[in-house]
C-alpha cells in the first residue's frame, strides 16, 4: 500500500488505499480466467455493484427525508411549523420525487439483470441518475433542517457529506455520459447503414 487515503466518506471500511505492484509475475497456472481477459470480468461485477450503491444510498436518502420530515413537522419560524412554508414544504415534496424516480430507476434496472442481461447500459443510467438525484435530496433535508442538518445529531450530515463521494464511486458521473454517449452514437450509426 503506498498511501491510505482520508476520504470525506465513512461507509467504506478499511477506507481507500494506492497500491503499487512491481515486477508482479503469475504463473499460467495461478491464473484465474484466460490471460487478457480480466477487464471483461471485472466488467461483469460493476452492474450489481452500481446497483447495490444505489440501493444503499436511497435507504439512507429515504431516512434522511423522514428525519426532515419530522423536523419540519414539528419546528416552527414565524409562526406556522416550517413545513407550512412554501420554501420548506417545496424541498420535502422535490425528494419524495427524487426519491420516487431513484427507487423506478432501480427496479428498472433490477428487472433488466433479472432477464440475465448485463445491465451495462441501465446500470450506468441508473447510477447517474440516483447518484445525481440523492445529492439533491441529502441537501434539501441539510436545508430544511437549518443548524441541525450539519450537525452530528442525525444521519442527516453524514448522508450529505457521504453521498458526494457516491458520484465518483463505480466510475463518475461524467464516465458514465460519456460511454452512453458512445452507445447513443453507434446505434444511429448503425441505424443509419441499415435505412435505405
Amino acid at each position: 500500500i503506498e498511501r491510505v487515503l482520508d476520504t470525506i466518506d465513512s461507509s467504506m471500511p478499511g477506507g481507500h488505499s494506492e497500491v503499487v505492484i512491481r515486477n508482479l509475475r503469475v504463473q499460467a497456472s495461478d491464473m484465474l480466467g484466460q490471460p487478457g481477459e480480466g477487464f471483461r470480468y471485472a466488467q461483469i461485477r460493476l452492474a450489481p455493484a452500481r446497483l447495490s450503491h444505489c440501493m444503499r444510498w436511497l435507504g439512507v436518502a429515504t431516512r434522511a427525508q423522514e428525519i426532515a420530515t419530522e423536523y419540519a413537522c414539528k419546528r416552527q419560524a414565524f409562526g406556522k411549523l416550517l413545513v407550512d412554508h412554501e420554501g420548506v414544504g417545496f424541498m420535502l415534496a422535490e425528494n419524495q420525487i427524487d426519491l420516487q424516480q431513484s427507487a423506478l430507476m432501480i427496479d428498472w434496472c433490477a428487472d433488466a439483470l433479472d432477464r440475465g442481461e448485463t445491465g451495462n447500459v441501465e446500470s450506468s443510467m441508473a447510477k447517474v441518475a440516483v447518484s445525481e438525484a440523492l445529492f439533491r435530496v441529502a441537501d434539501r433535508c441539510v436545508q430544511v433542517m437549518g443548524g441541525m442538518g450539519v450537525s452530528r445529531d442525525t444521519i442527516v450530515e453524514q448522508l450529505f457529506r457521504e453521498v458526494r463521494a457516491f458520484r465518483i464511486y463505480d466510475g463518475p458521473t461524467e464516465v458514465h455520459k460519456w460511454s452512453l454517449a458512445k452507445k447513443i452514437k453507434k446505434a444511429e450509426l448503425t441505424r443509419q447503414e441499415i435505412r435505405p
